[in-house]
């Protein structure tokens, strides 16, 4: 509050003279006043800039135009049969996606004879992991000359081959241990020949693996081929849990990363997947590890990928960066800009992958985390895709339930359950063991229940019995069921199963939504997108990533499908990303070269009043 000025005993001055005396004995004063206003204006107008914008496109732009809402477990409109294709059939294939970086004719052009080199040098590097993948077994060593590519020696485990042939159980990472040591050997050998350590590069072929990783996705792999579709994914997304464990649900990183996708335990329960403890009717418990059901972590997995994807400008860094994380990829990225030759230097983040993958790979190890198993983590999965690209995609061996949970308040014993289930008329499909009984089913389809074996004239053991509530603390119970158990048990008047929760699984889940499911908002991500994938890293951009996850929150609001309710949490992934002080540093280190990109970033996308309602 402003201090008031004491008044004189003296007679008041002529209120006409009062203004001009006060500006002429305090002019310094007004004058400082004046200049210290404007100054702190000008600073809070640059340093809010980013929330100024965003408040006037949101001041300005028009209502989000919705969607017709439908319930969470609606099926999704007919797909394609993939029934009788095969992966290299599939428009998904990253060969046919991606040319000229996979497949297809190099053009030389002279403007840019580099970019074609990498070209090249990236699909050797593609050919040796499709070889390591594919053609090498698992007792193959593999002695490779960097500087010519020519392959100096194979070597085998002979003995260690021709006891797995014999028994078909195999520890593989004994017989890893055994490489480790073969593989020391060999590189004194080459070295006492005169090759530089850098030269040799030496690697352990993994079809045996990859063959394994193969049959145990065999019941899931459907699912991931729709959904990578319905993301706008290539098939390489389908090999994350192949090459991350050969498809071990159970397996456990060294950094405590689990499921066949290994994610970190902080976002497996961003993703509401638990462990927790269920007591039986013999007052024992039983275990449960959500994380060891494919059917909860393959959506998180990939909403994931495709947010990286989305954040990096590309799938194919954003297939990267899911390993090795993104802030590497924008270090990668701020190196390709700082050391490429001005007329090399392409503005796309896809070839500044690529350079770091061959030209730039010797920098950007030593600068950042992106180290060797970095570098071959998009070649192992292209090579994996190719071991079982010309065969027939089984959708009989599809595993097909429904994902339920209890209404609050509800719980019954399995055995009360399945009991319920098998007089309401349940029968196995006609694909499936008819001879199993309903425990092992249920078995079956909740890996995630660490349920004791029993026959199948047994029924359910008391051990196995366990006790099924709606939530165990804040966790929700989930597990699966036949298709169909939720209507029959319905029917049968036994009414504890919320439908809002339900998801089937089936030949439909995850099909890609019709066009009216894309909202104005969707589009102008996509545009967004686009320019990312030119080095669009820009303050105006992020401005705008900002706006639409506003817009998209309000969608899931409106409409909590399951496919808008994944759709926001890829956007929201996208800014988490963008919050980072690396995505800071790159947006400073692009504005400040952005004359050594042969094009200019694209203006940022204004959201008009003027587009029609959707």
């Amino acid at each position: 509050m402003r201090k008031k000025t004491p008044h004189s005993h003296a007679s008041p001055p002529a209120p006409s003279t009062i203004l001009r005396v006060r500006v002429g004995r305090h002019r310094t004063v007004h004058l400082t006043v004046v200049v210290f206003v404007l100054l702190s204006m000008s600073m809070m107008i640059f340093a809010g800039m980013d929330l100024l914008a965003r408040n006037l496109i949101m001041r300005f732009a028009p209502d989000v135009a919705l969607e017709a809402p439908v319930p969470i477990s609606s099926p999704a409109p007919s797909p394609v049969d993939v029934s009788h294709l095969s992966l290299r059939d599939l428009d998904l294939h990253p060969d046919h996606l991606y040319e000229p970086y996979f497949s297809g004719l190099i053009s030389i052009n002279n403007q840019a004879p580099q970019a074609s080199r990498r070209i090249l040098a990236f699909r050797k590097l593609l050919e040796r992991y499709r070889v390591r993948q594919v053609q090498d077994d698992n007792f193959t060593i593999r002695v490779i000359d960097n500087r010519t590519n020519a392959t100096l020696e194979v070597f085998s485990l002979k003995e260690d081959r021709n006891a797995h042939r014999l028994t078909h159980v195999t520890d593989w990472r004994q017989v890893d241990r055994d490489r480790a040591k073969e593989t020391r050997r060999l590189t004194k050998k080459y070295r006492a020949r005169g090759f530089p350590r850098q030269a040799i590069t030496i690697k352990w072929g993994r079809a045996n693996q990859v063959a394994e990783a193969r049959e145990r996705d065999a019941p899931f792999v459907e699912y991931e081929i729709r959904l990578a579709a319905q993301l706008g994914l290539s098939l390489l997304a389908t090999e994350i849990g192949a090459v991350e464990t050969f498809n071990d649900d159970r397996l456990v990183s060294r950094v405590g990363a689990r499921s066949r996708y290994q994610i970190m335990p902080y976002l497996l329960r961003k993703n509401d997947i638990h462990h927790y403890l269920l007591r039986t009717s013999t007052g024992t418990v039983v275990a449960v590890f959500e994380e060891w059901n494919p059917l909860l972590t393959m959506e998180p997995a990939f909403l994931l990928m495709r947010g990286y994807a989305n954040a990096v400008g590309h799938e194919i860094p954003g297939l990267s960066a899911y390993h090795a994380g993104p802030f590497n990829l924008f270090k990668i990225y701020e190196a390709y800009i700082a050391q490429a030759h001005p007329t090399d230097t392409a503005p796309r983040v896809l070839d500044a992958f690529i350079w770091g993958l061959t030209d730039g790979y010797n920098i950007v190890s030593k600068r950042t985390y992106f180290r060797a198993a970095s570098r071959g983590y998009v070649p192992a999965a292209y090579g994996t895709l190719l071991a079982d690209e010309d065969y027939p995609i089984d959708t009989t061996l599809t595993v097909l339930a429904e994902r339920v949970q209890f209404r609050d308040g509800y719980e019954i014993d399995l055995r009360d359950l399945l009991t319920a289930l098998e007089n309401a008329g349940l029968r196995p499909p006609r694909d499936a063991d008819r001879s199993a009984s309903l425990y092992n089913q249920f078995r079956a389809l909740n890996p995630h229940f660490v349920l004791p074996p029993a026959p199948d004239s047994a029924g359910v053991p008391d051990e196995g019995n366990v006790h099924l509530v709606a939530r165990v603390g804040t966790a929700h119970v989930r597990f699966f069921l036949p298709s169909g158990s939720s209507r029959r048990l319905k029917d049968a008047g036994i009414d504890l199963i919320d439908p809002r929760a339900t998801m089937r699984f089936d030949h439909n889940t995850y099909a890609v939504p019709p066009d009216h499911f894309q909202t104005r908002w969707d589009r102008a991500y996509d545009r967004l997108v686009q320019r990312i994938s030119n080095f669009g890293f820009t303050n105006s951009n992020r401005t705008l990533l900002d706006s639409l996850v506003i817009r998209f929150d309000d969608l899931a609001t409106a409409n909590p499908s399951s496919y808008r309710l994944r759709q926001q949490r890829v956007i929201h992934t996208h800014a988490d990303v963008w919050q980072s002080r690396w995505w800071v540093r790159l947006a400073q280190t692009t504005s400040a070269n952005a004359g050594r990109l042969r094009a200019r970033v694209q203006p940022p996308d204004h959201l008009r009043t003027t587009d029609p309602p959707n």
